[in-house]
């Protein structure tokens, strides 16, 4: 909770910052941070961390510790003791002696990423205040795309299933994007634990919690915190997760940008906080379309309705074979993945276009 108007000053100073960073934070009818969310970093970020960690830039822009001592004015063996806890709960990023803050889809997710934050007393209230600014206060659009119309994320094709001959573009795919890493960390994700910790996760018969992989530099952070829930994996492990969360339904997707992708995400449509701007909310660029298409083969296709069943973007129907419909199809690959009789592969359809990076700053 907000403790004094030095404490919301402390909050706010660090909320202006996520809100110069791509996918900002919530904003008011004022364009300032809202209520609920400095209520919500508040949760986070008592009063003394929060006057300490306001000096810090965000991720991956890095502050050493005699720097970071200087500018307080603490102790560095004192400043590192009183961050140490922070750290752990994966509410500032630390990389050694290095400190940044969290860029604003670290703030959503990490609460719901680390045991010591998610096990806490205040997780339940995390849970509500960050499903109220996502739902109620629309910060979902803010998160999912940028001004310009720019999806965060987008969707993968499932490699196994391209179509023979076709040549893979590296930045399109599952596995080329795990070729591209040496770290690799599988963690719990973090909106199907927030809907669990809120009590409402439908999927939680059907779909597991660690199918998350971080990569490189975020990896590395991710395994500097000591939570026996974010496990070091090897690029081969890395692969068979991925295969494994194709098979069970879960759609793959990623950062939507031409290098150094942070995650492969594995989406159920009912808990993600970005599929479900196409399940759930009103935002049709929720999420970048990959760039491969399903095609049916119509002399092997029996109707057995396996893929409509599958699709999470209701773009299949039966008729006398299945019947792609290619506005609604997001090229994920699913409905090929279990194909019985392999009837289905993924043709490339160029349809978008993948930015070399995110936006560094929000056009306010």
């Amino acid at each position: 909770m907000i403790v004094n108007k030095n404490h919301r000053q402390d909050l706010l100073k660090i909320a202006k910052k996520l809100q110069g960073f791509a996918h900002s934070c919530p904003t008011d009818e004022n364009g300032e941070p809202t209520e609920t969310y400095l209520e919500y970093l508040s949760l986070m970020y008592n009063p003394e961390i929060a006057k300490i960690i306001q000096h810090l830039e965000l991720f991956p822009k890095m502050m050493n510790i005699v720097k970071f001592s200087k500018k307080v004015g603490i102790d560095k063996k004192i400043l590192i003791e009183k961050l140490e806890e922070v750290a752990k709960g994966g509410l500032l990023v630390k990389l050694g002696r290095q400190y940044s803050l969290p860029v604003p889809h670290m703030m959503i997710d990490n609460p719901f990423i680390f045991e010591k934050t998610y096990k806490s007393e205040n997780a339940k209230k995390l849970a509500e205040l960050a499903t109220k600014i996502f739902e109620e206060e629309g910060y979902y659009k803010k998160f999912q795309t940028t001004q310009e119309g720019t999806p965060r994320m987008r969707i993968l094709t499932v490699s196994e299933e391209i179509e023979p001959g076709h040549e893979i573009v590296p930045v399109e795919e599952v596995y080329s994007i795990i070729e591209q890493n040496t770290d690799f960390a599988l963690l719990p994700c973090p909106c199907r634990n927030r809907a669990d910790i809120m009590g409402g996760r439908k999927c939680k018969d059907k779909y597991p919690l660690h199918t998350c992989l971080i990569l490189g530099t975020y990896a590395v952070a991710a395994l500097d915190i000591p939570d026996s829930v974010v496990k070091s994996i090897t690029k081969e492990e890395a692969k068979k997760v991925a295969k494994k969360a194709s098979e069970l339904g879960l759609v793959h997707s990623t950062d939507n940008m031409a290098k150094e992708c942070e995650i492969i995400c594995a989406c159920c449509e009912c808990c993600c906080e970005i599929l479900t701007g196409l399940t759930k909310f009103d935002n049709p660029r929720a999420i970048g379309k990959a760039n491969y298409i399903s095609h049916v083969d119509k002399t092997l296709c029996d109707r057995c309705g396996t893929c409509k069943e599958r699709c999470k973007f209701n773009a299949i129907i039966i008729n006398d074979i299945a019947e792609i419909n290619i506005d609604k199809c997001m090229g994920c690959g699913l409905c090929a993945v279990t194909c019985p009789n392999k009837a289905i592969t993924m043709k490339r359809f160029e349809r978008e276009e993948i930015p070399l990076e995110w936006e560094i700053v929000e056009k306010l």
